[in-house]
């Protein structure tokens, strides 16, 4: 990555916008879960989306993304000596969360593969 970058300001602007990246990404994912859970999880869940006992769990899974991700964009602002364990916390979220897809037994292929890039992507992008 360093190659790429000209100098440590720039390596250091290029870690403050994956961040916020990171932050807004998760917040939108979690506002998403908490206010349309049937269609947030259509790509994972399949028909199984409408069921109450999905978007309750949707619902969950979204306060806790907006938790993760507004409390990144917060402590950029506010507080940055927390950018580093809030992105941690995320990572640790979502290490779990990818072994929970690939490991689950019965699950469609097409959920365990969704689940896996998703939260494995957030778990590359959020590592510090």
């Amino acid at each position: 990555m360093t190659l790429l970058l000209s100098s440590d300001s720039d390596a250091a602007q290029w870690g403050d916008r994956v961040t916020a990246l990171v932050g807004y990404g998760r917040a939108a994912i979690g506002i998403a879960h908490m206010i349309a859970p049937t269609r947030a999880n259509d790509l994972i869940a399949g028909t199984d989306a409408a069921l109450p006992t999905t978007r309750a769990s949707a619902r969950t899974f979204g306060i806790r993304e907006i938790y993760i991700g507004g409390g990144l964009i917060a402590a950029q602002r506010a507080y940055p000596a927390a950018v580093g364990p809030l992105l941690c916390a995320g990572v640790a979220v979502d290490i779990w969360d990818t072994a929970a897809f690939a490991l689950t037994a019965q699950l469609p292929a097409r959920t365990r593969v969704a689940g896996c890039l998703v939260a494995g992507g957030f778990a590359v992008a959020g590592a510090p």
